[in-house]
């Protein structure tokens, strides 16, 4: 027994030494300068991002995100006091200022604006970007402005997503290594190239941008749709990808760095309101009904609800979406109309109220139940019991 014992211990030792892992040091990779600027025919200006990649030797913590400081509430590691220009086809040199030395906040490390309007760009010309950073360190960069006209105003139409087709076309423009096809969905947009001057959009479209794959047309959201010419920098900037498997990497053509250096021109901008027939207890739009002065301070004047998928099982709440008319009282900078996402099941409801138009974003939660014609509930951060009734 006590042989057995001994060898069942041995067995159970090399076993466990069988299974430790080789413990492999990875080296440390230096950080490299990135860059993202492209030149836009439609902006005001122009803007370039700088920042470094990230190598493991900073911790990043990330703040909820503020356009105004993308770098730097996105988790990066923003390149500050460099010296940035933009050589234009004629020769002039224009400076680049860093948005954090000139605004009052002092918002925006790492985002350099160029005072050069859309409408100044030289179609066909080449433009040339220098940046040089505190360190030495010396990226340059080429790109040449596709022509076209460019869309200016959107054109606005309303879109029911249960019978149309969006069909988009635009004028061949000259120089365009490609056209790239964006739509503004609440959760990520679908952007994709094409060769063709043409595209339809049916109202069932999946986006396969997202990982649940959810409709791209969204009822009761504004949602706009556009078209613009590129040239080869930012199309072979934004199809590659690193493919650890394949070996295959980024298209990059900043010299000394990581990044794009690019210009589009918006051939089309069309403004979508999406709309779907409204049927079932929870579509509808529906008003805050009570006293006077529960109606005074109700802080949502109207919901406007739609069955955006019903469940494919029993078990499953139905999605819901629509738009939120909102009180907005003095010095308030939110929305007076905001998107809505939401579910329904068994006669409870749960709406995210959102600051915009984002999915991720959610100003106030309201929980309820469906009783009729009326919901009746609660909001989890302002309280109180709130009636909404359905318009007929």
């Amino acid at each position: 027994m006590r042989s057995e014992r001994i060898v069942g211990l041995t067995l159970l030792s090399l076993l466990c030494s069988a299974c430790e892992i080789e413990k492999v040091s990875i080296p440390r990779t230096d950080s490299r300068v990135a860059l993202h600027a492209v030149l836009s025919a439609t902006a005001p200006s122009q803007v370039m991002l700088l920042e470094r990649t990230r190598t493991g030797s900073v911790a990043v913590v990330g703040s909820p995100f503020d356009a105004p400081d993308p770098i730097f509430t996105d988790a990066g590691i923003t390149e500050s006091n460099a010296f940035v220009r933009l050589v234009t086809p004629d020769g002039r040199t224009l400076i680049g200022l860093e948005d954090s030395a000139v605004r009052s906040d002092g918002k925006g490390f790492g985002v350099y604006r160029i005072d050069l309007p859309g409408s100044a760009l030289v179609r066909g010309g080449t433009y040339k970007l220098l940046v040089q950073t505190l360190a030495g360190e010396n990226l340059s960069a080429e790109t040449s402005v596709p022509g076209g006209a460019t869309a200016d105003d959107a054109v606005s139409l309303t879109f029911d997503r249960s019978r149309d087709t969006a069909l988009v076309e635009w004028p061949a423009a000259a120089g365009a290594r490609s056209y790239f096809v964006r739509v503004e969905t609440p959760f990520g947009p679908r952007a994709f190239f094409t060769d063709s001057t043409r595209v339809r959009l049916p109202g069932d479209l999946r986006n396969v941008d997202t990982d649940a794959l959810r409709h791209v047309f969204i009822p009761g959201f504004p949602q706009a749709v556009t078209v613009s010419a590129v040239d080869s920098n930012y199309y072979d900037w934004y199809r590659s990808h690193n493919d650890a498997i394949s070996g295959a990497g980024l298209v990059n053509r900043v010299q000394g760095g990581l990044g794009v250096f690019g210009s589009l021109v918006r051939l089309r901008y069309e403004q979508l309101t999406v709309v779907a027939p409204q049927s079932g207890p929870a579509a509808g739009t529906f008003v805050p009904v009570g006293s006077a002065q529960e109606l005074s301070v109700s802080p949502y004047l109207q919901l406007q609800l739609y069955v955006e998928s019903p469940a494919a099982r029993s078990d499953q709440a139905d999605a819901l979406s629509g738009r939120s008319q909102r009180r907005v009282g003095f010095g308030d900078p939110g929305c007076a109309v905001c998107g809505i996402l939401g579910t329904t099941r068994n006669g409870r409801i749960e709406l995210a109220l959102l600051r915009g138009w984002s999915a991720t974003d959610t100003m106030e939660v309201f929980t309820g139940e469906i009783r009729g014609d009326t919901i009746v509930g609660s909001y989890r951060g302002l309280g109180g019991v709130a009636h909404f009734v359905k318009q007929q």
